[in-house]
């Protein structure tokens, strides 16, 4: 790691032409560096009020004209990485850009590494790991529901809780390990039950969180599309067709899907996760068909397909019901239909290649209330998207529909103070592991010193969320996800 008495630059908004444009400069000679490169005298930088407002001329090197700029002056610890930092404000011309940035070089600063400016914020106490992982979070948000998820994990609120937690555990054991300093002398530091008490506040305090983090937020990888239908709709081929690349294995034989594929996908900028799922349909009857000697065991595997598929699609944000439009409409994909209940949901007609079978009044009887109380008021919520897998028809609009959706903001997450990244997930797991091991020593008579092994496994892992304990290299993998600037 470079060292954190190095003066840092970069240019902090996104590359390319723009009215305006920030170079963030951090560190301690950084008023010193921005000082010798204007071109009138101005006041001492480091005698300004925090947040001032300067108008100015920034010299881009010798010989080379000076442009107007604000610079916005923030002294130590209040600023964002808690180093003297000022921020030039200037014209969003990429050449000048890369000048300035130059000329501040050439006076003694260096380039930014990725996400440099977080990192100093998280080792300067700023901010701790997780949010610095929610500043990374809210940069790559592609909808309002992924940013408002990631401003609570930068309010810190999930963070207050794991400190809190971590911190009792802290304590918890260094009770255990008193107890095992005064065994000789026959003193009861804490009682077994007090011990097992808190362990087990804490084993639910993170069953909360895990449970919590599960239906808090979009998924890292984005919004959660499912593809559901009768066997032989052509989802699997859908599914290829929306990738643009041969990922599901698609055949003749109906039925071939057994096993939900994911993969992420995204579209104009908007992450999504697609769910290739098994196709649904009636028990099959297996005396009438002649495969009475194999039924239980294909049946079996079946229904484990059907019911995964079902656990995805009630879990999806957005379910593609795909129809066969080259068949007429049957009471089972009408069925299917009003039994889908994701929060959004579009009709697909595919194989529009072929002659269609579907009516217009077949559509309509989709609207048509059925034995399921529910659906007389499930309706399609857009015109149905007449698709082909194999022309490519239709699919461009299938996929503005899901961006909209997505950018109207009518795709929403749940809400909830928790959001878990995968990182923060196999902590959680790997502290509740180390309280479950901490219980079997009590209820084993193992000794104190066995518990108090398993306390810290458990509270280091809690740390690992926060940054308590950060390895360089865990560091590395997380600010070089980052891009320059930030």
């Amino acid at each position: 790691m470079r060292s954190l008495d190095d003066t840092i630059v970069a240019v902090s908004t996104p590359a390319g032409p723009a009215p305006r444009a920030i170079v963030r400069l951090s560190g301690p000679r950084a008023f010193a560096i921005l000082g010798s490169a204007l071109a009138e005298p101005r006041p001492d930088l480091a005698a300004l009020a925090s947040y001032s407002a300067i108008e100015a001329r920034v010299r881009l090197g010798r010989g080379e004209p000076a442009i107007p700029a604000t610079l916005y002056v923030m002294p130590c610890p209040r600023s964002y990485t808690r180093q003297d930092t000022v921020e030039v404000h200037t014209l969003g011309s990429t050449p000048l850009l890369r000048m300035l940035v130059d000329s501040l070089v050439q006076r003694g600063a260096r380039v930014a590494e990725p996400g440099e400016f977080t990192r100093r914020a998280f080792l300067n106490g700023r901010i701790d790991l997780a949010q610095a992982e929610a500043v990374l979070a809210l940069i790559q948000a592609t909808s309002a529901a992924e940013a408002r998820a990631a401003t609570r994990a930068l309010r810190g609120d999930a963070s207050r809780r794991i400190h809190e937690l971590h911190e009792r555990l802290v304590r918890l054991r260094a009770r255990v390990e008193a107890a095992i300093d005064f065994a000789e002398h026959d003193i009861e530091v804490v009682a077994p039950g007090d011990v097992r008490a808190g362990i087990e506040h804490a084993q639910a305090a993170i069953a909360r969180m895990l449970r919590e983090g599960d239906t808090g937020a979009l998924p890292p990888e984005g919004v959660r599309v499912a593809i559901c239908g009768l066997p032989n709709a052509g989802k699997s081929s859908l599914f290829n067709a929306l990738l643009g690349r041969r990922r599901a294995i698609v055949t003749d034989v109906a039925g071939t899907t057994r096993d939900a594929v994911d993969e992420p996908l995204t579209l104009d900028g908007v992450r999504f996760l697609l769910h290739d799922t098994a196709g649904i349909h009636p028990p099959a009857d297996a005396n009438a068909s002649g495969r009475a000697g194999f039924a239980t065991l294909s049946d079996a595997i079946d229904a484990e397909a059907m019911s995964r598929a079902r656990g995805l699609i009630a879990g999806a944000q957005i379910a593609l019901v795909v129809l066969d439009a080259s068949q007429p409409l049957t009471h089972v994909e009408r069925r299917l239909w009003h039994e889908v209940h994701a929060p959004h949901k579009l009709l697909l007609l595919n194989k529009s290649d072929l002659l269609p079978a579907i009516s217009s009044a077949d559509i309509a009887a989709l609207a048509l209330p059925d034995s399921d109380p529910h659906s007389a008021v499930r309706k399609p919520q857009s015109a149905p998207f007449a698709v082909s897998a194999l022309t490519g028809a239709g699919l461009p609009q299938l996929r503005a529909a899901l961006v909209a959706l997505v950018r109207s903001g009518r795709v929403e997450a749940p809400p909830c103070d928790l959001i878990l990244n995968a990182r923060h997930r196999e902590a959680l797991l790997h502290a509740r592991e180390a309280l479950g091991r901490a219980v079997e020593a009590i209820e084993q008579g193992m000794g104190e010193e066995f518990v108090a092994l398993d306390l810290r496994a458990a509270h280091d892992a809690l740390g690992a969320i926060t940054g308590h304990v950060a390895p360089d290299d865990l560091l590395d993998r997380i600010f070089a996800q980052f891009c320059i600037g930030k």
